[in-house]
């Protein structure tokens, strides 16, 4: 016994020394813990040099550094720097803000009321389609050139499908103005607020110069509303616009029966397509994000305190991280394809609810979101059978069911028009000295 009792002791006193030795290369006194620190620190400097290096690229390429400098920026260049923000520099949020702005716009009376008489979007079981068809329209805007025949194909459904509404005067001028004003404005305030950076005035110009040639090409009237059609820079338009715009929600941004249906609608195809165990966080969230003006429109409730710093905790917590710690995108987000070759028709690889013109690749059904969708119960792309087109579209498949495949000729003559607004170059006037 004394012999087991001496070879333990003679093991517990040889292992000493390596314990000690073992806590000591991992103490924080010790050379391994300034040197974990300065890898640490150095990962961040490298993630925020990173980070800034995109923007600083475009800076350096576009030469666009002051106020002065943004009165000659063309529509093309507007076009590349949006995509970049799109597709590269913040996919995920500029995403949801465009999302939010459509629901902006649904939520303003005249809109709202035509929607709801003359859409599909207030039916729970069409809405899905009439949204995704909105959702590709607006990629395309962000993901073809100016002079893109596709962009002009799609504007010219657009045009298509409002012109009966226009010409019966349910949609006036202004109210198209600030279907414009929300898709623009909303993505800079939501993406200035909520992402890793501000944006730069290059960019707020973009975005502002992007949707203003989508409005050129729709043929909006700017003359009657604002009283002025040129103007020296992108960000003295969105000026013109937002002071138009504050007029309008105090006159129209109002809850009305039929805006609060849609509400509902939208609102249970936006939960619909997440988790079902996320629900009871995700309706009062997108209530926060959504701010009171929006929220009383739509009829939904306040959201309570802690629901409230809650979402916003999150949302730093994530502005932080994206900012410090996440390396930047090598490449874009592919939103949507390009026109087949064969057949012209266009896939889309984004969708809320139900996978309308999402190719059911094998990646496509089993990616990651995909895999969790598929948990949660809801559709995945090949899900739903022909109705979904996995083919991709058509610019006629685009409206509600009554229109489906129809309107070819009008449309081709309201895309005639469009390519004749269509133009690459500065649309500013700069100012005088």
């Amino acid at each position: 016994m004394d012999a087991h009792m001496s070879v333990a002791g003679m093991n517990a006193s040889s292992s000493a020394p390596f314990q000690s030795d073992l806590l000591s290369r991992f103490s924080p006194t010790s050379i391994s813990g300034p040197v974990l620190l300065g890898l640490f620190l150095g990962y961040v400097a490298l993630c925020s040099l990173l980070r800034f290096s995109r923007i600083n690229s475009l800076l350096s390429k576009y030469g666009y550094h002051d106020r002065a400098s943004l009165s000659r920026m063309t529509n093309q260049d507007a076009f590349e720097i949006v995509k970049t923000m799109a597709n590269l520099e913040f996919p995920l949020l500029y995403d949801l803000a465009t999302r939010l702005a459509l629901f902006e716009t649904y939520a303003v009376q005249n809109v709202g009321h035509v929607l709801y008489g003359g859409s599909d979007l207030a039916i729970t079981a069409k809405a899905p389609k009439r949204y995704a068809d909105t959702e590709v329209v607006y990629l395309c805007f962000a993901n073809f050139a100016p002079e893109s025949p596709t962009l002009s194909k799609a504007i010219a459904r657009t045009n298509f499908l409002h012109a009966p509404y226009i010409k019966a005067g349910k949609i006036k001028q202004e109210d198209l103005l600030y279907v414009l004003y929300a898709s623009f404005a909303e993505p800079i305030r939501f993406l200035n607020q909520y992402e890793w950076r501000s944006l730069t005035d290059m960019e707020v110009a973009a975005i502002s110069t992007l949707w203003k040639y989508v409005a050129d090409m729709m043929d909006i009237d700017y003359k009657t509303i604002l009283n002025k059609t040129e103007w020296t820079d992108g960000i003295e338009f969105l000026e013109d616009v937002s002071l138009f715009a504050s007029d309008y929600e105090d006159k129209y941004l109002r809850p009305t029966k039929e805006v609060q249906k849609l509400g509902d609608v939208l609102m249970e195809m936006l939960l619909d397509s997440y988790p079902k165990f996320a629900a009871p966080v995700g309706y009062p969230a997108a209530c926060v994000m959504m701010g009171p003006r929006l929220r009383r429109a739509f009829g939904f409730p306040e959201p309570g305190l802690g629901i409230t710093v809650l979402t916003y905790s999150l949302l730093l917590v994530r502005k932080l991280a994206v900012r410090f710690f996440c390396l930047p995108r090598a490449s874009g987000v592919e939103f949507l394809s390009q026109p087949d070759e064969q057949t012209g028709r266009i896939t889309t690889r984004h969708y809320m609810k139900e996978p309308y013109y999402v190719p059911a690749t094998f990646w496509q059904r089993w990616n990651f979101e995909a895999c969790i969708t598929r948990l949660s119960g809801g559709l995945i792309p090949g899900d739903g059978g022909a109705k979904m087109k996995p083919e991709g579209f058509l610019f006629e498949d685009i409206g509600p069911e009554k229109v489906v495949g129809k309107g070819i000729d009008e449309t081709n003559a309201f895309e005639e028009k469009a390519k004749q607004k269509a133009f690459a170059g500065c649309p500013y006037k700069p100012a005088r000295a």
